[in-house]
């Protein structure tokens, strides 16, 4: 089986999205949406971002990801080196 997303509730009436993976494992917590409408909207978003979203490396580790992924630290936005595509291993 797939992962699949999880339309959970949250506190004072909100709802939230858990991505969890194929053997069960969350994966994601997303942020607090007001209304069911707003989350399944926030699900469509998400697996757009999960299609065609970069990876954006700011962690202090080794560079896995090969530079093109990398931007600098405190800066924001797509890497310009790539066009904004950056690979994974």
């Amino acid at each position: 089986m797939s992962g699949y997303f999880k339309l959970v509730d949250a506190h004072d009436g909100a709802f939230r999205i858990k991505l969890i993976s194929g053997d069960g494992a969350l994966m994601a917590v997303s942020a607090m949406f007001p209304t069911k409408q707003a989350a399944v909207a926030g699900i469509e978003q998400l697996r757009e971002i999960a299609g065609t979203g970069p990876v954006v490396d700011q962690s202090h580790d080794v560079d896995l990801l090969g530079d093109a992924s990398r931007t600098p630290a405190g800066a924001s936005g797509t890497p310009a080196s790539d066009g904004g595509r950056a690979r994974a291993s």
